[in-house]
């Protein structure tokens, strides 16, 4: 175990089971039983402490019960948790009604599309099959682009033909746990992912297609949660678990990534998305696990790829 690895093992449960996992190659007993610790000790304790006895959050910009569900699945938390999948029944039930779900009409034209992809993710990660999550799917993979991304400017300006990247990783990862819990079958799933990802490197993953310029510097920051902003390193993390992690046109992004480790084989937080927080997880502008296991574990698949 190299020095790195060993910093990331010192750490909260939430990263300690994922570097088992994504890193050491530990028996799926072994990290498991670590993943089950997240709810009693460390962060994941400090979310359930912090979850009111009416099975939400304090509302506030990132405190909510959406933002923090997100977050909550991001370290991995168990999803068959007695309080977290209350917590997540009582969000879908109140916000995914059977009359809403069965109205695309509605869906579309009162609703952000990430928002839609936010609650396609949680429930898929703590109800599992629901005939109103097969709904929202169905609805969610008509709003596809020709492009192959989706943008939640289209509900106001319909004539948007350019996809988000914001609202194409939102959506992935709703689409992702829903093929994940069976909710949509997986080929569906693999090609439109596949349209995605291709209209992502066609980017190189924060480039204009047309001039090769950096379209928004904010892309290459290392934040840690993301909430609904996009960056590079959130984008190459999901990509990791697919076939385009070896593709060349992500050289200039990965080198990216490169340049950000420090001499001890860290990654820094570099920002902080405004707003507040329930407890911060890392100390911004000092070194994070949260970073550094998530560019290892990129970086790993990345140097697995065929030459």
């Amino acid at each position: 175990m190299n020095a790195t690895v060993e910093w990331l093992m010192a750490g909260d449960p939430v990263i300690r089971w994922q570097t088992m996992r994504d890193l050491c190659d530990s028996s799926a007993a072994d990290w498991q039983s670590e993943r089950e610790a997240t709810t009693r000790s460390g962060w994941g304790a400090l979310f359930l402490e912090t979850l009111g006895s009416d099975l939400e959050w304090p509302e506030g910009r990132w405190t909510g019960t959406v933002w923090t569900l997100l977050t909550v699945m991001d370290c991995g938390l168990p999803s068959d948790h007695p309080r977290l999948q209350s917590a997540a029944r009582q969000f879908i039930d109140h916000m995914l009604t059977q009359e809403r779900a069965c109205n695309p009409d509605w869906l579309m034209t009162r609703m952000d599309l990430c928002h839609l992809g936010f609650w396609l993710r949680i429930g898929a990660y703590f109800l599992g099959s629901d005939p109103r999550l097969t709904q929202l799917t169905e609805t969610i993979l008509l709003a596809q682009m020709p492009d192959g991304g989706w943008n939640c400017r289209k509900r106001n300006y319909p004539k948007t033909s350019h996809g988000s990247f914001h609202t194409t990783f939102n959506i992935l990862e709703g689409l992702s746990q829903a093929a994940d819990a069976g909710i949509l079958p997986k080929n569906v799933f693999h090609d439109s992912q596949a349209r995605a990802l291709e209209f992502m490197l066609a980017h190189q993953m924060y480039r204009s297609d047309r001039t090769g310029e950096i379209i928004d510097e904010r892309f290459l920051y290392l934040t840690f949660p993301s909430h609904w902003h996009y960056t590079v390193l959130r984008g190459l993390d999901y990509m990791r678990n697919t076939d385009k992690i070896h593709d060349k046109r992500l050289e200039d992004p990965i080198a990216q990534l490169m340049q950000r480790q420090n001499s001890k084989g860290r990654w820094p937080v570099e920002k902080r998305i405004p707003g507040t927080t329930l407890f911060d997880m890392e100390k911004i502008g000092g070194e994070s696990r949260w970073n550094t296991l998530r560019s290892l574990r990129v970086l790993r698949q990345w140097d697995s790829r065929s030459h």
